[in-house]
């Protein structure tokens, strides 16, 4: 979810820069007299317009493959700084170019940095980020590449370290902001929100390799008596236990989510109802937290599944594994229930044994009811 946010974050920025670069370059020939005196066919003209392909290819999101910028989704970014960079150099060595021209490939080029300090990056990318911009102080720019009366290099030398603290500054906060969206303060697992943005990620992945995925729906059994008898103080600490508890016992693959008061939904991605009944069968036989009576927490939960209910939206799956957990909550016989192929807890029955006994006295034969 955090790689999600920061990628929309770092793409959504390198657009803005693309377009910051276009109306620039489009804008900056009417100022600095480029129209005139013959110099379109100089190599700075030439170097703008390959500059202003590339924020094409980066503002219609076609710089790069979608693979890539799946891998690294400050590749698109990269390239206009590079496109930035070298159409300073080039400006800077071509005698033709004049000082306004100068003077506005410098400007885009410290917008571009001003940009990158408000994306959501780590050291190393920030250092790649602003890699191309160094060789150009250190080995390019052998001309008189200035910005107003201060000199750009002693601009950028200036912000190009704030731009890398300020970038990785913006990628704590993209972590903070993530982890309060996403994680519920009392019982520690996801949030409501959280959850349904996953339960569509998960949903759409199974639908594209057609894949099982069964949700759980839980509810803590007779939970409003335990707030009415002792307290919604001690009803927090139950829940905050419930949900360590049922975060522990899953996989690394499973998400679990507090809906709502005491309701919890699980996701559990690659099980079918009979595996995911399973599961829960044996996360939920402990019980969920330790009562002061002696006795433990229990659950009901219902289970629905993609492919064996044929469903196709992912609310639906909620909807279908609330209704069975709450038939579950209205039978008494939960061993009937899991027959049935709906879910609820197991609760000890007497057992039944038949035997069939030869002339010898030993048994052949022993069946469980």
């Amino acid at each position: 979810m955090l790689h999600l946010r920061r990628k929309e974050s770092v793409q959504l920025t390198a657009r803005f820069a693309a377009f910051f670069t276009l109306v620039l370059l489009a804008l900056v020939p009417i100022w600095d007299g480029a129209f005139g005196n013959g110099f379109w066919q100089s190599q700075t003209v030439i170097m703008r317009f390959l500059v202003m392909g590339i924020a094409i290819a980066v503002l219609i999101n076609r710089a790069v493959s979608s693979r890539w910028r799946r891998r690294a989704p400050y590749l698109p970014m990269l390239f206009l700084v590079i496109a930035a960079t070298l159409l300073c150099g080039f400006s800077g060595l071509d005698p033709d170019a004049s000082p306004k021209m100068l003077t506005a490939h410098s400007f885009l080029l410290l917008g571009i940095v001003v940009l990158v300090a408000i994306m959501p990056l780590t050291l190393v990318e920030a250092g790649i980020m602003v890699s191309p911009i160094l060789v150009l102080l250190v080995f390019g720019a052998q001309g008189p590449v200035a910005s107003g009366y201060v000199p750009v290099e002693m601009i950028l030398s200036v912000l190009l370290p704030l731009a890398v603290m300020a970038a990785s500054v913006q990628l704590y906060r993209t972590i903070v902001a993530a982890q309060e969206i996403a994680i519920d303060p009392l019982t520690g697992v996801y949030t409501r929100a959280f959850g349904m943005e996953m339960l569509r990620l998960n949903f759409e992945t199974a639908y594209r390799k057609r894949s099982p995925l069964t949700v759980a729906f839980v509810d803590l059994d007779d939970f409003k008596k335990i707030n009415d008898q002792f307290g919604h103080d001690y009803g927090d600490r139950i829940l905050e236990e419930a949900g360590r508890n049922l975060a522990q016992r899953f996989r690394r693959a499973d998400l679990v989510i507090r809906w709502g008061g005491e309701e919890f939904l699980v996701i559990l991605p690659d099980l079918t109802l009979d595996r995911a009944n399973d599961v829960m069968h044996r996360v939920m036989s402990p019980g969920l937290a330790a009562l002061a009576n002696g006795m433990t927490q229990q659950a009901s939960y219902g289970l629905a599944e993609r492919i064996e209910d044929a469903i196709s939206q992912p609310h639906n799956l909620i909807d279908l594994a609330d209704q069975r957990m709450y038939d579950a909550k209205k039978r008494h016989d939960r061993e009937q229930i899991v027959a049935d192929g709906l879910s609820g807890r197991k609760v000890a029955k007497p057992v039944s044994v038949k035997s069939s006994v030869r002339a010898d006295g030993k048994i052949v034969n022993q069946t469980l009811n």
